[in-house]
């Protein structure tokens, strides 16, 4: 199998720009470089707990940033610890948990039966060479890709894998497209049962009594913030927009990473939404994304500014 290029990828960039109408960022871009030290300094510099107000909203709150985010390489999730390097001889899950994170995108890699099990499914898979042809238009991503050797192959509802290069003899984008519905539905019970990692459709979110935002990004210089709300005027304009939000193909780089929208509904259920933190108005649920467009332009400014607590600083 050939191995994928800078010169793909950059194809598939353009690709999603079309479509999402987004800038993509590098895993490792203007929010992955900023110094250890400099955000120590800066959120260690008030610890103090977040007080209740006669309306019920909670004053925004800094803490310490070993609350936030445990390891600045690998990352806590629950019980499992997810890695920032792949392993080539294993075969690897990408994820994007909706929680505050520091990286877009983690792996979480198997041990034991589960791994085994996986490199067999792999193996087995009848990759053929063909020319592009785009099969996967349509289809709605799983939200989780699967790292192999050096090959990433993105994951679309039905079981279809999705694997592409460019063949530097011919200069032709090649694709792997196959069905392989027991390898998909297996990485997708684990992730469920060991992740927690469950796809929520947005037309779901219905019925909202609280909201909380957590936040650390250059909108709040660098330093973490969390507000809670309960007013139900604004929780029902949550309520329209991302209860009607549209499905966006190919994800989004938005610096998503950087906010957590935790949303409780009237039946107890919380469903966490990773809200871009640039000008984009689009949020991800585990990895699926989608967008809600709060205003007739395209800046999210609308939505943050509901949680007038936090101080927030714009461009």
């Amino acid at each position: 199998m050939k191995k994928k290029n800078l010169e793909v990828m950059l194809v598939i960039l353009l690709i999603f720009i079309s479509i999402t109408g987004c800038t993509p960022k590098s895993a490792e871009s203007e929010n992955d470089i900023k110094t250890v030290e400099r955000i120590i300094n800066e959120r260690a510099s008030n610890v103090d707990i977040g007080a209740e107000t006669e309306d019920d909203e909670q004053i925004p709150s800094q803490a310490k940033p070993e609350d936030i985010i445990q390891n600045w390489d690998n990352m806590t999730y629950g019980d499992t610890v997810l890695m920032r390097q792949a392993q080539a001889d294993h075969v690897c899950i990408v994820v994007q948990p909706s929680v505050l994170r520091k990286y877009s995108f983690y792996y979480y890699i198997p041990e034991g039966e589960d791994q085994k099990q996986l490199l067999e499914f792999m193996e087995a898979l009848p990759l053929e060479e063909k020319s592009y042809e785009g099969k996967w238009e349509g289809m709605k991503e799983k939200g989780w890709q699967i790292s192999y050797q050096d090959m990433c192959f993105m994951v679309f509802e039905g079981g279809y894998l999705e694997y592409s290069y460019m063949d530097e003899e011919t200069g032709e984008l090649m694709e792997y497209f196959v069905e392989a519905p027991n390898l998909c539905g297996y990485i997708q019970n684990m992730l469920q049962e060991k992740l927690n990692y469950n796809v929520f459709n947005p037309a779901d979110i219905e019925n909202i009594v609280s909201a909380k935002l957590d936040v650390c990004s250059r909108n709040t210089n660098d330093t973490f913030y969390s507000q809670t709300i309960t007013d139900e005027e604004t929780l029902q304009l949550f309520e329209d927009w991302f209860g009607n939000a549209e499905y966006i193909l190919g994800g989004a780089d938005c610096g998503n990473q950087d906010a957590c929208l935790e949303l409780t509904l009237a039946d107890g259920e919380v469903v966490r939404l990773s809200v871009a933190t640039d000008s984009c108005s689009n949020f991800g649920i585990n990895g699926i994304y989608y967008d809600y467009r709060p205003a007739s332009n395209w800046d999210n400014r609308e939505f943050f500014e509901c949680f007038d607590a936090i101080p927030w600083e714009w461009d």
